[in-house]
């Protein structure tokens, strides 16, 4: 093998090592916080970038949404500072039966 294609060969061998390790999961971790932003509605409640958690009472038009913090105070947030989905709308709260006591 020649020695000029060695370099290039190095160079190929290095993008397809950055694509597979950093780039590939980047996108995938992208497209699936904007499916969860895309997917919000009211009820569900959410945890901020801010650590703010809240329940969504309104999804408006441009991206905003009002998260309501505690009783008769709500906030208008940008939907895409949602990190979490802490529970879904409609959705029964899990128990942890780890926590439970036992009967003796």
């Amino acid at each position: 093998m020649p020695s000029a294609l060695q370099p290039l060969i190095l160079f190929v061998a290095i993008f397809a090592f950055m694509y597979l390790l950093v780039i590939r999961p980047q996108r995938r971790r992208a497209m699936e916080s904007q499916a969860m932003q895309r997917a919000l509605a009211s009820g569900d409640e959410v945890v901020t970038a801010a650590g703010i958690y809240g329940t969504i009472t309104e999804v408006e038009d441009g991206g905003t949404l009002l998260l309501e913090v505690s009783e008769d105070t709500e906030i208008r947030i940008a939907s895409a500072s949602i990190v979490q989905v802490v529970k879904k709308s409609g959705e029964m709260p899990t128990t942890d039966v780890s926590s439970q006591s036992t009967p003796e």
